[in-house]
């Protein structure tokens, strides 16, 4: 079976800002609660583009695409056209993706072998069989 790739939440990131500043639960809480609302409305209420930059940690940028056709309707062979709409994109800034090109150290490539290893050895194999059949 599959490993789960541990889930952070952001009750864990409100945990971690109480620990680094030192306040109640309830605090940080009310603080992570707080900064993440604000980015969330400021990029729903893009006109109709934006871009907010955090330094050293990145970019939200919402951006509006075209419409263009998505597929094709197999009975009549008519173009289905999917219209625009606005997408939200995530650019990594400087220090983040200097981290996050960095190679891996030998117990986190292990991690990853192992992970690998893993999906690959678990997951059913289906081959058909052909049995002989005696004339006996």
């Amino acid at each position: 079976m599959k490993k789960r790739i541990p889930t952070q939440t952001r009750k864990d990131i409100s945990r971690n800002v109480a620990k680094e500043l030192s306040l109640k639960l309830r605090d940080a809480d009310h603080l992570v609660e707080t900064v993440l609302s604000t980015i969330r409305d400021m990029l729903m209420n893009a006109e109709p583009e934006i871009r907010l930059e955090v330094r050293d940690f990145g970019a939200f940028e919402v951006k509006v695409t075209k419409a263009k056709p998505g597929a094709r309707n197999p009975r009549t062979g008519e173009l289905v056209y999917v219209p625009p709409r606005r997408k939200v994109m995530f650019r990594p800034g400087k220090k983040l993706r200097g981290f996050l090109l960095s190679p891996l150290n030998p117990e986190e490539e292990a991690f990853v072998i192992e992970r690998e290893h893993v999906q690959y050895v678990e997951e059913p194999v289906f081959s058909p069989v052909m049995e002989e059949v005696s004339d006996d």
